[in-house]
């Protein structure tokens, strides 16, 4: 989720709280972007903050697409997405899978509208 749309959402609220409650409730793994300001992810186990990528923006239209997108399939080819594979990530994994998000979503704003990045533009 973006940090604009949890601000739209939960007006006022502070982030850090709204975070340890959804983990407390059962969330496995929570991200939220931050446009320039990068992204920071939580587990139960750990708190990580990712900056952004260097890019050249031209549009900005599709980043938060890209970012989940990535995220999704990060996670999707290390077999580590479901529950108890979520809830056991180490945070060198959670790093590296929303740094991998975060360039996705740099690649898109440096191109005109949503045109996310292919598979092989990004690293293995």
């Amino acid at each position: 989720m973006s940090e604009e749309d949890l601000s739209l959402l939960y007006p006022g609220a502070a982030l850090e709280s709204l975070a340890a409650a959804w983990l407390d409730q059962g969330v496995r793994l929570l991200v939220v972007t931050r446009g320039a300001s990068g992204a920071v992810a939580w587990t139960r186990k750990t708190r990580v903050e990712v900056p952004s990528m260097p890019a050249t923006v031209v549009d900005t239209v599709g980043a938060g697409d890209s970012f989940q997108a990535a995220l999704l399939a990060w996670l999707d080819e290390r077999d580590l997405l479901n529950n108890v594979a979520l809830g056991a990530l180490e945070q060198a994994q959670v790093q590296d899978a929303v740094s991998f998000a975060a360039l996705a979503a740099a690649i898109t704003c440096s191109r005109a509208g949503a045109d996310l990045p292919r598979r092989n533009e990004l690293p293995g």
